[in-house]
């Protein structure tokens, strides 16, 4: 009997088994799916002539350098440490075509526009910026100067930015003229074995033609920006010959001093008011100070997704637009069409300004243009699950500018579709009628992330299912402070010990090309005005 028993103990777990086995696999094939296939057509086709808005690829890069480095009257270098007073060729950008010509292209079936890229060279041995035209790409066979067409007059040759070479010189002269002639004040005020960023503030001047910057210096820790040391100079570098930069002026624990040796003199004789070194804490590390308990919520796409990218082109739903990254002024989308039609021809950012308020030097005047110094061209790698979700489409970009050659940046695009969280539009009728209508707020998102000195901003295209579209920025990063000196706080709020958070604002600029109904459409406003009127019953009232 027992061994009877046994058998059927066995075989009624073997049939239990089976039976969940089988149940399980019934219940899954019937259970939705996390897929990374689309179950569904796309609503529109891709277009190749999306490509006339495209940036320059890598090889257009290497074409466009290649052919200006064979014009030998215009004698350029490419070397990324070259001098001032040499040629230096700084900027490869795409030419964007004129509308006119794009939208007989799109949609009056004329020839595609010319390629061409614009180069900006900076003429030491001339005093001067060029700007050429060059074309057609992929292989090109003219140049053309199109400096005083496009800005009606030359470009002095102060007007432009500080290159790499010119940074590694100012270096050099700080370490030389300034750390070099002040060891006992830079042992005592900020350490032996102590390294200092120096932080450069804009612009470089209070005239027209000045090339004279205030350089801050903060200690070398995690969030550099908000341990500022009470040491700011500021260096005349205006002269293409480094060997005549001087030191106009020191500012040490909110005293001015006209020279180095100045400071040196008074600083020995014991008539300043010294800084005292101390180890500061690391308030501005980045690392998570518990660890966390669990993992955040993930987005997946459960049927696949809704979006698909070819090239600079990308369809969603009803939604369809070509893109580019400028290396000056950043993201750009052009030819936004919803259901077809046309809504926009382009749709991009075009600055992004800080102005700030201090008593100390450097603060006082900054006034941040970041296109001066190129707000796409610091779009980096976004980090999945982070930046961008762990699912979205990740775009590689190529720009030059500063370089010796063009430079790849790895996944610096992200495009995902997001629930927002809150119905787009919902509606709960509990009068007279029970009702209930709602539809998911799910959007696609273009995104790119620039980190620009103390600040990153993250830029956002949002495409919604209503035909609307919402171009915002949100910034993140450090802010930028100064060292608490008398009167700071007029100007902003104490944030650590000795440090000022100022006070400051910004502008964004966005271009907004509307095309809704054709090209013969306008933007007006008016002053809102209220004016009495009867209703028509109590015309007396």
């Amino acid at each position: 009997m027992n061994s009877v028993v046994k058998w059927i103990l066995f075989l009624f777990v073997l049939v239990s088994l089976l039976l969940n086995v089988i149940l399980i696999g019934i219940y899954s094939s019937r259970a939705p799916k996390c897929s990374s296939q689309r179950t569904h057509s796309l609503r529109g086709k891709h277009d190749e002539r999306s490509r006339v808005f495209a940036d320059l690829t890598r090889d257009e890069y290497l074409q466009v350098q290649r052919y200006m480095l064979k014009q030998k009257d215009l004698d350029i270098s490419t070397r990324q440490l070259t001098k001032p007073s040499e040629n230096f060729l700084f900027l490869i950008e795409l030419s964007l075509p004129k509308k006119v010509d794009v939208l007989s292209y799109l949609d009056g079936g004329a020839s595609k526009p010319v390629r061409e890229a614009t180069v900006v060279v900076f003429y030491g041995s001339k005093g001067l910026i060029k700007e050429y035209v060059v074309g057609p790409l992929p292989n090109p066979t003219y140049h053309q100067d199109v400096t005083v067409k496009r800005y009606k007059t030359e470009l002095p040759f102060n007007a432009r930015t500080v290159t790499i070479g010119e940074y590694e010189l100012l270096f050099q002269f700080l370490k030389k003229e300034l750390f070099g002639k002040l060891p006992e004040l830079m042992k005592e005020s900020f350490g032996a074995d102590k390294k200092l960023n120096p932080f450069e503030q804009m612009p470089r001047g209070l005239q027209s033609g000045d090339r004279k910057t205030w350089v801050s210096f903060f200690r070398d820790m995690s969030g550099m920006y908000i341990h500022p040391v009470g040491f700011e100079v500021l260096i005349n570098h205006m002269s293409l010959n480094e060997s005549e930069w001087k030191v106009e002026k020191l500012l040490y624990n909110g005293q001015y001093f006209d020279t180095v040796k100045e400071l040196q003199q008074k600083y020995a004789a014991g008539s300043v008011k010294r800084i005292i070194y101390k180890e500061t804490p690391d308030y501005g590390s980045l690392k998570p100070k518990n660890k966390p308990l669990q993992l955040s919520p993930l987005q997946y796409y459960t049927e696949g997704k809704r979006f698909s990218v070819s090239g600079n082109h990308v369809l969603y739903l009803d939604w369809s637009f070509a893109f580019g990254l400028s290396s000056l002024t950043g993201m750009r989308v052009f030819d936004v069409r919803f259901k077809g039609e046309r809504i926009a021809y382009e749709l991009s950012v075009q600055e992004a300004m800080s102005v700030y308020g201090s008593v100390t030097p450097g603060m006082i005047i900054t006034k941040f243009l970041d296109s001066s110094i190129g707000i796409g061209r610091f779009a980096h790698e976004l980090v999945r699950g982070t930046d961008c979700p762990h699912e979205a489409t990740y775009v590689d970009t190529y720009r030059y500018i500063d370089v010796k050659s063009s430079v790849r940046a790895r996944n610096s695009i992200c495009i995902f579709e997001h629930n927002f969280g809150q119905p787009l539009r919902r509606h709960f009728s509990d009068f007279f009628s029970n009702s209930y209508g709602g539809m998911v707020n799910s959007a696609l998102v273009f995104r790119t992330i620039t980190a620009i000195g103390n600040y990153d901003y993250m830029w956002d295209f949002i495409f919604y299912q209503s035909g609307s579209v919402e171009i915002k920025v949100h910034a993140t990063g450090y802010i930028s402070s100064s060292y608490l000196v008398n009167g700071s706080l007029k100007h902003g709020h104490q944030v650590a010990e000795n440090v000022l958070g100022n006070i400051h604002t910004h502008f964004i600029n966005f271009k907004v090309d509307l095309d809704v109904l054709g090209v013969k459409n306008v933007f007006q406003t008016k002053d809102m005005e209220f004016v009495n009127v009867s209703v028509p019953w109590m015309p007396n009232r």
